[in-house]
């Protein structure tokens, strides 16, 4: 692979990965128009992680947070010195909990369909298959008047549903930014929740998936260069997507994503269908 074209890959990357338009679908079929050779599932991983850095950067507030939380969860149960109904009134301490069970919940349907997935990262067709349904989940998204519930009223059934999303989103063609964010707009979360929650989730998970993943990415041998030009790329053009969904969420335009997820899908059968 050359500098140009991991350059492309990870502009790919990062404008789809954080937007509900299946950065995994993308990636499919600019490798599928690029004529690379695909790795499978090595590919991905390696330019996950630029945008795995521009959730920490954007997020950063949040994590320390996070992790001030786990710190104090994890001192007062090594002196034994939980009050009752104290995670509920720690900060953090609910959301913390909450991801844990989703990241729990997204780890078990990852682990249980990679094995059968394989091969559907290397078809343009499922891919563009599946964007026709991600496309549909958009656009009722859209039409879900946004609640108010803040991170205070997270709870477990926020984690199992959402963990439930973004494990189905394994497959290229469901977006995972978008159906964990449609979840969470239908318990009712806020415009700002919602993003949050699904990007930390993010985070938790791709963290999980690269200690996971390492020696897979060494046998993909890719070059150095190609490897740097995906992470800078991605990471860049990722912040910038982030801020720009949140800004289409506070404006209610969820939906405006759909007719361009068809409109892709639909060129990609009839190029298939032609060639």
């Amino acid at each position: 692979m050359g500098t140009w074209q991991a350059i492309l890959l990870g502009l790919v990357q990062g404008l789809t990965e954080f937007l509900p338009i299946s950065s995994s679908a993308h990636l499919v079929l600019a490798q599928s128009l690029l004529g690379i050779e695909p790795p499978g599932l090595s590919l991905e991983i390696a330019v996950h992680l630029g945008t795995l850095a521009a959730v920490v950067a954007v997020f950063a507030r949040d994590l320390g947070e996070l992790l001030r939380a786990a710190g104090r969860l994890v001192g007062a149960g090594a002196r034994g010195a939980w009050p009752r109904g104290w995670p509920a009134r720690e900060p953090g301490a609910a959301l913390l909990a909450t991801l844990v069970l989703a990241s729990l919940v997204t780890a078990s349907v990852g682990l249980a369909a990679e094995p059968w997935l394989r091969g559907a990262f290397e078809e343009p067709r499922v891919a563009a298959a599946l964007l026709l349904v991600t496309g549909g989940l958009l656009w009722g998204a859209g039409r879900i008047s946004p609640g108010t519930r803040s991170v205070a009223a997270v709870d477990w059934r926020d984690g199992l549903l959402v963990g439930v999303a973004q494990g189905v989103a394994i497959l290229p063609g469901i977006s995972r930014s978008g159906t964990t964010i449609a979840a969470l707009l239908w318990r009712g979360s806020s415009t700002a929740l919602a993003p949050r929650f699904s990007f930390l989730m993010y985070l938790v998970a791709s963290l999980g998936v690269a200690a996971l993943t390492i020696p897979e990415l060494s046998a993909a041998e890719l070059e150095p260069a190609p490897a740097l030009a995906m992470f800078v790329t991605s990471f860049g053009v990722g912040y910038l997507a982030i801020l720009w969904l949140f800004s289409v969420l506070r404006r209610g335009k969820f939906r405006w994503f759909a007719p361009y997820l068809w409109g892709i899908a639909a060129l990609t059968l009839a190029h298939v269908a032609l060639s």
